[in-house]
């Protein structure tokens, strides 16, 4: 299962006014400062920094943010793993209708990481992930269907 991290966005601002942005608590701003420590693009490759952008993002409101911080706690990056609180952040860009988190808490229903399983909310979510178009989701989908679907 790969990670869904999402994309990296072009923002547009250089990258002082990013900070400062961020800094004044715009959520998008700290999310793509996130993107560029995770991804060593135009900062190095922090993780723990990566962490705690994602985390000023996700108190912000900012879903793929949220989505960012619950990949963080996933797969520990910049933190140590914890399932719970991937899926409880997962569930809050979901709830603001971002299609990859909806697909990210439909893996966790589908698996029961960091909540219990329930094939019936898997396939709430990642339903509404595929009505989004979001790669993987009606796969996903199809193999619950089919009584196929990986559980990992």
């Amino acid at each position: 299962m790969s990670i869904n991290f999402g994309v990296v966005g072009g923002f547009g601002l250089e990258l002082g006014a990013l900070v400062r942005a961020a800094k004044t608590g715009d959520g998008a701003a700290a999310c793509q400062l996130g993107d560029y420590y995770r991804l060593g693009e135009k900062l190095p490759f922090k993780p723990r920094q990566a962490f705690r952008w994602y985390a000023r993002s996700a108190m912000a409101g900012d879903a793929v943010g949220q989505n960012q911080f619950a990949a963080c706690y996933e797969h520990g990056l910049g933190c140590r793993p914890n399932p719970r609180q991937a899926a409880k952040w997962y569930a809050a860009a979901a709830s603001q209708g971002l299609s990859m988190a909806e697909f990210n808490l439909g893996r966790a229903y589908l698996a029961g990481r960091g909540v219990p399983k329930d094939l019936e909310e898997a396939r709430k979510w990642l339903t509404k992930a595929a009505d989004q178009g979001e790669p993987g989701a009606a796969e996903m989908l199809g193999e619950i269907i089919q009584g196929d679907a990986p559980c990992n």
